[in-house]
């Protein structure tokens, strides 16, 4: 007999006793199993509702779209040699104007998705280790093993919807959820992981099923993806939170869904998707990442100093999240200015950077970190390294033989920020980006104002040989876009 049987008997036991009933007269076992199918019933009538309604949209024939082209991601012509401070300053500070700020596109505010009730069952569940980036995750997989798509038409993904809604999958939800919140997986990490448990399960070739998989887990984590049928294939959509880059959309609603997945078409790419999403499905596919996913360490080690030898640290990173950020999509450079470093890079890198600017004034850390970043990395374009634009999370740059303007000043702001204790900000030119720190101590050199009356010291870790409040000539008389 179960524990949570025994006590429920327990309940009905005192219950008895406290309406002075002849516990002999009452049949507990026939009482809780009443209880049980009363419960489950409800469950099911309420979760059946939604099920069913949903369906009716599934089997009606789909509309069509034509998807707009893939957004363009933003392609900085930097210089391909870094660039190197003459030595001749400038005879006063200059104030740089910044540029108007930006609206974010499609931002809104997450709703809270609670795991799903798992109905009370004798049966043992079976759960299967799925492979992600290293790691061993286990989730319940009874319900959807045998998940075969009979076709791609409305009617076949109707009635796998149909068949999986009946069969037992809270299990299965659940597991997936809690591993989401265990490994501090972001919205793509964890849209990536339902893939891999598709990919395995099924064989990576079997592109229907593994893309109804991930709309059906999704759906019921409460996240606002659809299926879509392009050339007699069913792919993906996900709708951002942010912009995405280089994957083609559509526009339902006023919501932009990207088709994940995409391949190349020719000509205008005819999309089929039904007309209205599934009713618990209220939250976009966030592109920020608020924690470091946790996944098996595979260590790798690098030496880094600045050509001063003012300071020479051995850091870590782990290969596996290296794997990881490389398959991640392009998206607003903000998304990787306010991602964590990791703890294991943190607890290597920060120590010895802590101990080399210990005792000395604001200028003259912030220096010591400028001119790490500088001389410290080797400096390359994104073009010439990956053959694509490819900003860095904060622990790429220990990873990757060299770095450009942007990862250089996400790092030294953050250096700044976490070490200094200083508020940091970047300065987006079109075709370059550096720092900007404001000092609570009176340094000379050129700045940026902003709207709230707040002064910036401009602080380039791409430009060589420059101190802190020295701005690149060129770009002088530029105005950079503000990233906070």
């Amino acid at each position: 007999m179960s524990k949570i049987k025994c006590f429920f008997l327990f309940l009905l036991g005192l219950s008895a006793s406290a309406t002075v009933m002849n516990a002999q007269d009452v049949d507990f076992e026939k009482e809780f199993d009443d209880f049980q199918r009363q419960q489950l019933k409800e469950f099911d009538d309420f979760k059946n509702k939604a099920d069913a309604e949903f369906d009716t949209f599934l089997r009606a024939t789909w509309a069509k779209f034509e998807a707009f082209e893939p957004v363009t991601p933003p392609v900085r012509p930097e210089p391909v040699k870094q660039p190197v401070f003459d030595g001749k300053k400038a005879e006063s500070p200059i104030e740089i104007k910044p540029a108007p700020v930006k609206v974010p596109e499609q931002s809104y505010l997450p709703v809270k998705i609670d795991a799903p009730v798992v109905p009370i069952t004798e049966h043992p569940v079976h759960r299967t280790s799925i492979d992600f980036y290293g790691s061993s995750l286990e989730v319940a997989t009874d319900a959807i093993e045998d998940l075969a798509l009979a076709g791609n038409r409305e009617a076949d993904v109707a009635d796998a919807w149909s068949k999986l809604c009946k069969a037992s999958h809270e299990q299965l939800i659940k597991d997936c959820m809690t591993l989401r919140e265990e490994r501090k997986m972001s919205d793509w990490a964890y849209l990536l992981f339902i893939k891999k448990i598709g990919e395995q399960l099924y064989g990576e070739q079997q592109k229907d099923d593994i893309a109804f998989l991930q709309m059906f887990i999704l759906n019921k984590s409460g996240y606002k993806v659809r299926l879509s049928k392009i050339n007699e294939k069913l792919k993906l959509m996900v709708a951002p939170a942010g912009a995405l880059y280089g994957m083609p959309y559509i526009v339902l609603e006023g919501t932009k869904y990207y088709v994940f997945d995409a391949e190349k078409t020719n000509g205008p790419m005819g999309v089929y998707t039904y007309k209205q999403d599934f009713p618990d499905a209220k939250n976009y596919i966030s592109l920020s990442i608020d924690a470091v996913p946790k996944f098996d360490m595979d260590e790798y080690t690098e030496s880094v100093s600045p050509k001063s030898g003012s300071v020479q640290v051995e850091t870590i990173v782990n290969k596996n999240l290296m794997e990881f950020y490389k398959n991640y999509p392009q998206c607003d450079v903000s998304v990787y200015y306010h991602a964590p470093m990791s703890e294991e890079l943190k607890t290597a890198l920060y120590p010895p950077l802590k101990e080399a600017i210990k005792g000395k004034s604001q200028q003259e850390a912030a220096n010591l970190l400028i001119e790490f970043v500088q001389t410290g990395f080797e400096y390359q374009t994104d073009g010439e390294q990956f053959g694509y634009e490819k900003p860095f999370f904060l622990d790429e740059n220990f990873f990757y033989s060299a770095c450009d303007c942007e990862d250089r000043a996400i790092l030294y702001s953050t250096l700044v920020k976490d070490l200094l204790g200083l508020d940091a900000i970047l300065l987006d030119y079109p075709n370059h980006i550096a720092s900007a720190v404001r000092f609570t101590e009176e340094i000379p050199g050129d700045y940026v104002v902003l709207d709230d009356g707040t002064k910036y010291l401009i602080c380039d870790p791409t430009y060589i040989g420059a101190s802190i409040g020295m701005c690149m000539e060129q770009f002088k008389n530029v105005s950079p876009q503000i990233i906070r």
